[in-house]
């Protein structure tokens, strides 16, 4: 059948694809000097994590907590009100997200469909309006819940899987960035 596809030309070709495809849809983001939508909200409480004060005390939102401690790491490292550095990381955490659709999809049928998955990603998760190049909520929790199913649906001969223990921390770590994930 000739060489595998993870390592054909045509492969590493569609994988380039993918990623200047996911690059060119979240360019407005990447140049938009401004917060999207709910980023104010949720960077005002970062910064005020990043200036030590405390979450659902010194500043109020009811959004989950991990939500704000990764924007503060982002500002923490890149400077508060970074919007730019915030659009990238979006892109980064996108692209992490499509890496795990990857992962799940191959584990459950072929590389192919992992590489399917991962380009309906890119497409459709900032579908048609500039909000949805926010790096809200939404796009927060899907990177944990994608890679919590990529481990727990990875092959394996052994009756004993620890890195199930990992998986369902991710899961959790999904809820903790936003509840609804908590059905995943």
């Amino acid at each position: 059948m000739g060489a595998p596809i993870h390592s054909s030309p045509q492969f590493r070709l569609a994988l380039l694809g993918i990623i200047l495809l996911t690059v060119a849809i979240r360019l407005p983001s990447l140049v938009h000097p401004q917060p999207i939508i709910n980023e104010a909200i949720y960077s005002v409480v970062a910064n005020e994590i990043v200036d030590g004060s405390r979450p659902y005390v010194d500043a109020l939102e009811r959004k989950p907590p991990l939500l704000f401690w990764t924007y503060a790491a982002i500002f923490e490292v890149a400077g508060k009100y970074n919007w730019k550095a915030l659009h990238a990381a979006a892109l980064v955490w996108t692209l992490g997200t499509m890496a795990g659709l990857y992962a799940l999809g191959r584990a459950l049928f072929d590389r192919e469909t992992g590489l399917i998955a991962a380009l309906l990603y890119s497409i459709f998760q900032p579908w048609a309006r500039g909000q949805n190049l926010a790096f809200n909520g939404e796009l927060l929790m899907n990177l944990p819940i994608v890679w919590g199913w990529a481990i727990a649906f990875r092959p394996s001969s052994s009756r004993a899987r620890p890195e199930l223990v990992f998986s369902g921390a991710l899961l959790c770590a999904g809820f903790l960035l936003k509840q609804p994930a908590a059905i995943a």
